[in-house]
């Protein structure tokens, strides 16, 4: 009975805003075989709450927390309006933006594409002020040979933003606002509005969590890491190992909206990472070049909760609704609701930013 209420009192605060502390946390296994965690695959998510674009490298650069345009754009509900403040901004609970939170099943059904085009027509120019932040969107079960149901849109200047806002309100029900904070210095001082994005650094993630504003003196940006090995375990439990080569009846470490997926570790071993920093391991880089000689940490922050808002696959539609929290304090009640871990980029002395690509692996660094 005692460990049944310790249960439901853990399911409880999944949804709550204030969680146990997840520093005070430390997964022991019983072995430790952290270096040579590789990276699997990497996925940008630049709105919150849409699907993710897979991508093969990441440029990092040393004023950046997170992934190029991560979670820049968010659909506000116009309801939240008074509660950001662009100029300002601050962390907020995902109950306030049309995401996969409020609206799973929804959001599952769109298929979504985002890219950086530069002037020239080139891609992934992200550091060029005059590029656009192209967004398209397709119903999923239609696929992508079908037109778009919106764009390809650039949300990089307030027209585009505007445009996405309309759409996103004529399909949910509710009036709701693209909106992205005001990165440009001399915008923010006289008070204006953001026009068009500048090359000026990301600075505002609309993140899931609240720890980077903890755990990285108020920043909001982090990196979100998913272990492959622990979902397929995870995977095993929910569904009697019944999984197959084909991906029927198996849940995907993209469900749970990972910026990297790390193979190469022990299931639930990240878990043990909190408080350590890792460092990349840069495959096939001249180690005497400058990310050979300063290359990029991570610092790991916290374990990640889980909630509804990975109830649904959009890569598995066939598996429906499932309570990913109450499964995980089933199945393995010694975690808890957690599942992934939430890092940030630790920046040091002589560090001047860095790649990560599919490939690269990990070592800890002060184990």
């Amino acid at each position: 009975m005692v460990i049944t209420l310790v249960f439901l009192g853990l399911l409880q605060r999944t949804s709550s805003l204030s969680c146990p502390d997840p520093m005070k946390y430390s997964y022991q296994p019983d072995r430790k075989t952290y270096d040579g965690m590789r990276v699997a695959s990497l996925h940008r998510y630049a709105v919150k709450g849409l699907s993710g674009d897979v991508v093969s490298a990441m440029r990092i650069n040393r004023e950046d927390g997170t992934f190029e345009d991560d979670r820049r754009f968010a659909l506000l509900y116009a309801t939240s309006g008074d509660r950001f403040d662009e100029n300002r901004p601050s962390w907020l609970h995902k109950e306030n933006f049309l995401c996969a939170f409020t609206a799973p099943e929804l959001l599952a059904s769109l298929d979504t594409e985002y890219r950086i085009q530069s002037p020239d027509g080139g891609r992934e120019d992200a550091r060029d002020s005059a590029g656009s932040r192209l967004l398209t969107v397709w119903d999923r079960k239609s696929g992508r040979s079908s037109p778009p149901l919106l764009g390809p849109i650039d949300l990089s200047c307030p027209s585009g933003r505007q445009e996405t806002s309309r759409f996103f309100t004529q399909l949910c029900g509710k009036e709701v606002r693209c909106v992205v904070a005001n990165n440009d210095a001399s915008n923010r001082k006289e008070g204006n509005a953001v026009n068009r994005l500048t090359s000026s650094p990301h600075t505002h993630q609309f993140g899931n969590t609240s720890s980077g504003v903890k755990n990285n003196k108020g920043d909001t940006r982090t990196v979100h890491i998913v272990n492959q090995n622990t979902v397929a375990q995870f995977s095993d439990a929910v569904y009697g190992g019944s999984t197959d080569a084909q991906g029927k009846k198996a849940l995907t470490a993209t469900r749970f909206r990972p910026n990297i997926v790390v193979d190469h570790l022990e299931p639930w071993a990240e878990f043990d990472l909190i408080g350590k920093t890792i460092e990349l391991m840069v495959a096939n880089e001249d180690a005497h070049d400058a990310q050979g000689r300063y290359p990029l940490r991570f610092r790991v922050v916290s374990r990640t909760v889980r909630c509804a808002g990975v109830g649904v696959d959009p890569l598995c539609p066939e598996l429906g609704v499932l309570d990913i929290p109450s499964l995980l304090l089933k199945h393995f009640p010694q975690h808890g609701p957690y599942l992934g871990v939430y890092a940030v980029v630790e920046h040091y002395d002589r560090f001047c930013g860095g790649a990560i690509s599919v490939g690269d692996t990990f070592r800890v660094v002060d184990d």
